[in-house]
């Protein structure tokens, strides 16, 4: 891990303090880190988990030529 620094107003400085103290997060550096993916994710520079799922599974029918619920139903009949 690398550290990062940054001025912030006292306002944000009380608001991670207080989602500390709350409990939400274990540290103020959490508090940031989790601001920064949410930001990403809002920006699309990060994949959500179920966007690599979607993906994936689309990646995969493309290859096979089938869909997601025909496969699931060969293996289904399979066992």
């Amino acid at each position: 891990m690398v550290i990062m620094s940054s001025d912030v107003t006292e306002e944000i400085k009380h608001m991670t303090k207080e989602m500390v103290e709350r409990g939400l997060y274990k540290s103020q550096s959490e508090v940031v880190r989790d601001a920064i993916r949410q930001l990403a994710l809002k920006y699309g520079l990060k994949e959500t988990s179920i966007e690599k799922v979607r993906k994936n599974v689309a990646e995969a029918s493309k290859r096979s030529g089938k869909t997601l619920s025909q496969t699931v139903r060969e293996i289904r009949d399979d066992v």
